[in-house]
């Protein structure tokens, strides 16, 4: 009877802590500036004519661009970026509508959450360069308040 109680205990609080891994909220990230999420470098940018010209950015290899239907730029993306095998490596919420990511060569999955709506797609992270990804909403067509 104890040695059952105890198996269920375990399994309770295994199931929790996976409950709580899974549920864990995103990480606001500041505006135009590097910051360290899990030992991933990352930046949120993107708004205005600066900040896109910023000699900075170059170095990350990925850039991940949120619009909507219009081509427009979105921000307050919520963005979970995943390894090749499906294991969720960050994620984090940005608002602006580029984030940029260091992040190793090889195959990688963005899950962007803008309001309700979820956008997925795959990508890679080049070995030379910069690459573009941009994660499009066709559902908003407006500037994002729709």
């Amino acid at each position: 009877m104890i040695k059952s109680a105890l198996w269920s205990a375990a399994a309770i609080l295994a199931f929790v802590t996976a409950t709580t891994a899974y549920a864990e909220s995103a990480v606001s990230l500041p505006s135009d500036t590097p910051v360290e999420v899990k030992s991933f470098e990352l930046a949120c940018t993107g708004i205005g004519d600066e900040a896109q010209s910023d000699p900075r950015w170059k170095a990350f290899p990925v850039r991940l661009e949120f619009a909507g239907g219009k081509a427009q730029y979105l921000a307050d993306v919520e963005a979970a970026i995943s390894d090749a095998s499906g294991r969720e490596l960050f994620k984090v919420r940005c608002d602006s509508p580029w984030l940029l990511i260091k992040l190793e060569p090889g195959k990688y999955h963005v899950k962007g959450t803008f309001r309700d709506i979820v956008k997925t797609t795959n990508f890679m992270s080049p070995k030379k360069g910069q690459a573009r990804i941009i994660v499009r909403f066709p559902e908003i067509v407006g500037n994002g308040d729709n």
